[in-house]
């Protein structure tokens, strides 16, 4: 079952990057001075809405919550 939570984890985050905007990304961490640019992708919130509700109503979205806390 892990390999399968950590699949899912995996297809969230290359979602994430493909909707990430660097130049958004990079004024979010100067808000954010104690968070590691590392851990911040930079998506803006209208998408990470729409990727929220089409994500929730697949099954993978409970596995995925029991796997936090999450890298990024």
């Amino acid at each position: 079952m892990e390999v399968s939570m950590r699949s899912i984890e995996e297809k969230i985050q290359t979602c994430l990057f493909e909707l990430q905007d660097l130049k958004y990304r990079d004024f979010q961490c100067k808000l954010m001075p104690t968070v590691e640019p590392e851990t911040v992708i930079g998506v803006r919130i209208p998408q990470l809405r729409k990727l929220a509700r089409e994500f929730s109503k697949t099954p993978e979205s409970e596995e995925f919550l029991k796997i936090l806390p999450h890298k990024f």
